[in-house]
């Protein structure tokens, strides 16, 4: 899948396909912005992102036009005579494409009815209301209607029919039909276990053989990938308690009663949980990867559903790029 999901691992944004040439709407209307403020801080105000997100961003374009468009000094940024000309296209460019959005306003204004997201809660969290906001700016007819619960009653209530849309765990990016693969993230040990491992930062699958654990019940997919990893390693997880809430596994967590594992976002900016152990489980690491998958699989499904299908991958995609979505890629 193209875009910034992809190239963003750890949090960073960090796009890792070189000098390609590929440049989007959203790289050229930053690039702008730095441009005109003069200053990246100034522009990152502008645009309601970090500065070091936007700094990485004027990098990666860069590097992919294999060109300098900008010198860093103390005093900001100014072009250089490749970035002038880059600006004054860019510019064109932008316009153009906001003519060809408005063109299309009339059409998308006739999309409408009810869709229904099934969200699990770790990408519910972040995922949610930028989807919200997305569907009514681009989309104001429709009615979204979302769903959150853990990954095995939204599994459920797919196969049901209750959903048009859900986003769904695999242990691969296999395509599959009715399938758009949106990220991957790799797993952490949340907690601090006692005797506490060797490095602060990760912890080798063999070091929690003996760790106290609390996971999701057996029909979630996060609690059948640890039980199918740790099998390969020849282990058994010394799960203690089976938790069907992401807040109440936290709290266990941060109460030092048992150890928990899951992705790196669900803990990134959580005030309640600030200094609870996170390490990066290796040796094998534990890697997820997410799908949205429509009900349907052998026909596109109505207007409004590939429409919002459509949201969440661009939501994920910028939520990425802009370091919002901490650990995916």
């Amino acid at each position: 899948m193209r875009g910034a999901s992809r190239g963003a691992g750890g949090g960073t944004g960090t796009d890792d396909r070189g000098r390609d040439g590929h440049v989007d709407i959203a790289q050229l209307r930053d690039f702008i912005s730095v441009v005109e403020a003069g200053s990246l801080s100034t522009a990152a105000g502008r645009l309601h992102v970090s500065q070091p997100a936007l700094s990485q961003r004027m990098t990666q374009l860069e590097s992919r036009l294999g060109a300098q468009l900008l010198v860093r000094g103390p005093r900001g940024v100014r072009p250089t005579p490749t970035g002038t000309a880059l600006y004054r296209d860019a510019q064109q460019l932008v316009r153009q494409f906001d003519r060809l959005a408005r063109d299309v306003a009339d059409h998308r204004d006739n999309v409408h009815g009810p869709v229904a997201v099934g969200l699990p809660t770790t990408v519910a969290a972040p995922l949610a209301p930028a989807l919200f906001d997305w569907v009514k700016h681009h989309y104001p007819g429709i009615h979204l209607q979302l769903f959150e619960s853990m990954s095995g009653y939204i599994h459920e209530l797919l196969l049901a029919g209750r959903l048009d849309l859900a986003a769904v765990f695999r242990e691969d990016d296999a395509p599959r039909a009715g399938e758009v693969p949106l990220y991957s993230e790799e797993l952490y040990l949340v907690g601090q276990p006692d005797p506490p491992p060797p490095s602060d930062d990760e912890v080798a699958l063999s070091d929690l053989h003996a760790v106290p654990l609390v996971t999701p019940g057996a029909n979630s997919h996060l609690r059948a990938l640890i039980d199918r990893t740790f099998a390969a390693a020849g282990l058994r997880p010394a799960v203690v308690g089976d938790v069907e809430s992401l807040g109440t596994m936290l709290r266990i967590a941060a109460g030092g009663q048992a150890c928990t594992i899951l992705p790196l976002s669900v803990v990134a900016g959580r005030g309640e949980v600030r200094g609870l152990g996170v390490r990066r489980i290796v040796d094998p690491g534990l890697r997820r990867h997410v799908a949205v998958r429509t009900t349907t699989e052998t026909y596109e499904p109505r207007e409004a559903v590939v429409a919002v299908r459509r949201g969440v991958v661009e939501v994920t995609e910028r939520l990425a790029a802009q370091g919002q979505w901490p650990g995916i890629r």
